[in-house]
């Protein structure tokens, strides 16, 4: 009861994920408590290995840097976008092929009440095309209960505790915690067996607050984000989080070399991925 009353009340998301590993027995498993039939959708997740393997990809995150791109180049292209990045203009002229949600309840919920998420999930359905969808397992109830994306493909992840020092292959249906939406669509894509990766809108740059996006999270956001709910996050918080991405990054990294940074962020500090020209990676 207090531990979770401490982690539903009192601490942020990555914080309380972290105190829920510390304080959880020995005895009790990782990951939710999966029925047979969730645990049949996530071992469906072996048709993605290697689907797309010898062709490249560009993930598409939601950094400020992305103004500065010419996003049309990504036209025939195959894009995965995340989260609220299909509010972008451009968005209806290179239809991401994926689109990559994080833990929703698990996380947000704790920010968001339920009815808030399913308004931003009905905008995200009707925006997204014919995307091939993402989402945690944990979700699949909301989602199902509420009769969204009936009729798109749905491929379910789950989540697993990551001690920041085993280097485990990929399986999604153990994807290692993350922190950021990112990660989870670059292990999507590794997974997927893409030549090379290309990042955009990847910038990290929690120096300028918590919502430095390409959109203005007042108005073009269904959930309306706002300071009030991230007063957790300050420099030492971002700083602690930035971490564990980080050291995730070299993680995906340095299994096949193949994820570069596509930013146009000059100021930007993710030097984990080589640093490409976007320009130089289309003809003509």
């Amino acid at each position: 009861m207090v531990r979770n009353f401490v982690k539903t009340w009192i601490l942020p998301p990555g914080i309380a994920s972290l105190v829920g590993h510390l304080l959880r027995p020995q005895s009790e498993p990782e990951g939710i408590q999966l029925t047979p039939a969730e645990k049949a959708l996530l071992a469906h997740n072996k048709t993605l290995k290697d689907r797309h393997a010898g062709e490249r990809c560009f993930i598409l995150g939601a950094g400020s840097s992305i103004k500065k791109q010419n996003l049309k180049r990504l036209r025939g292209e195959i894009v995965i976008s995340v989260s609220n990045a299909f509010v972008h203009h451009d968005f209806p002229m290179f239809r991401p092929k994926y689109h990559v949600l994080p833990p929703l309840l698990q996380s947000h919920g704790r920010l968001y009440p339920q009815d808030e998420l399913i308004g931003w999930l009905k905008e995200m359905e009707q925006q997204t095309f014919d995307a091939e969808m993402v989402f945690h397992i944990g979700d699949q109830d909301m989602i199902r209960s509420h009769g969204l994306f009936k009729n798109r493909k749905i491929h379910w992840v789950d989540y697993f505790e990551w001690d920041e020092v085993r280097r485990p292959e990929i399986d999604l249906s153990k994807v290692l915690k993350i922190w950021s939406v990112s990660e989870l669509a670059i292990t999507v894509a590794v997974y997927m067996g893409f030549d090379k990766i290309y990042l955009l809108g990847f910038d990290h740059d929690w120096f300028n607050g918590p919502y430095a996006y390409f959109y203005d999270e007042k108005y073009e956001h269904k959930l309306k984000p706002d300071s009030s709910r991230a007063v957790f996050a300050d420099a030492e918080f971002q700083m602690r989080r930035h971490a564990y991405i980080f050291r995730k990054y070299k993680y995906l990294y340095g299994l096949k070399r193949n994820i570069y940074n596509a930013n146009a962020n000059p100021d930007h500090y993710l030097d984990v991925f080589p640093k490409v020209d976007y320009e130089s990676l289309f003809h003509g």
